[in-house]
């Protein structure tokens, strides 16, 4: 295993334990690392009472089983501060029934400092950046969206469908226009999908409607902050999560830049 210093920079990490292999999480960073050049790394994250030579050992083995470079690299220290060291490019999480990645709501909370883009993808779900489901509310951070849109068209020439919230405002509307004109800049393909709900519910919209609108993928923001429902419910990306039957692709609400944005 490398040291933390010798990390490469700006990998695709997977997250993974020893009880499960994530294959379609893999099967994504893949896709993504193929698309954007770069390396890919497998993450344990020691919780308590365990050693890091158990996923190390797991890890070396799942290195022939995966059929492609991968590196690895155990956790025991602030997640945060080491995916910022390490100037992570993307996170990927595979939700399955086997713990500790059966609750997503702890990823969740892992990732409210990040930076970076993260992805929930579910055992078997196909793979694929045809069609991107994209939901517009009023914060004005849903511009960041654009980016992400215009990369996906033009490393993947994705179809993005803007579902802009229903709202009595305009600064949906505005929001979206902006990330248009950032797509029509780079040539990508889009459309806008009519929304019946306003921005507080247009990311369930959105998830109800994938098999309508046959979207491969949907991007959603972060709660910019949790209310008390979210701290007693759980905030709309965890139902988001559970609901959804194509991979998510989740960004926090920052005005930082990212690192896969062109």
């Amino acid at each position: 295993m490398l040291k933390v210093e010798e990390l490469p920079k700006e990998q695709i990490y997977v997250a993974a334990h020893p009880s499960y292999f994530p294959e379609t999480a893999l099967e994504l960073a893949k896709k993504l690392a193929d698309a954007h050049d770069k390396q890919i790394c497998l993450l344990g994250v020691l919780g308590r009472n365990e050693s890091a030579s158990s996923y190390e050992s797991a890890f070396e083995t799942w290195r022939y089983r995966i059929g492609f470079p991968v590196n690895y690299f155990v956790l025991d220290d602030d997640f945060t501060d080491f995916m910022e060291f390490v100037e992570a490019a993307i996170l990927i999480f595979e939700v399955s029934d086997v713990p500790p990645y059966n609750k997503p709501l702890n990823q969740l909370k892992l990732c409210r400092e990040l930076r970076i883009p993260y992805y929930f993808v579910k055992p078997g779900q196909q793979i694929s950046f045809d069609r991107v489901l994209v939901p517009i509310g009023f914060l004005v951070e849903e511009r960041e969206k654009g980016v992400f849109c215009r990369g996906m068209g033009m490393h993947f020439c994705s179809h993005i469908m803007l579902m802009v919230a229903n709202d009595y405002g305009t600064r949906a509307q505005q929001n979206a226009e902006a990330i248009m004109g950032l797509m029509d800049k780079g040539g990508v393909e889009y459309e806008n999908v009519e929304a019946t709900k306003n921005s507080f519910k247009i990311e369930l919209e959105a998830v109800d409607r994938v098999m309508e609108l046959e979207a491969s993928l949907l991007m959603i923001s972060a709660s910019r902050d949790y209310g008390m429902d979210d701290i007693l419910f759980g905030p709309k990306e965890l139902k988001v999560i559970k609901k959804s039957v194509v991979p998510l692709m989740i960004i926090n609400p920052r005005k930082d830049l990212y690192t896969l944005c062109n």
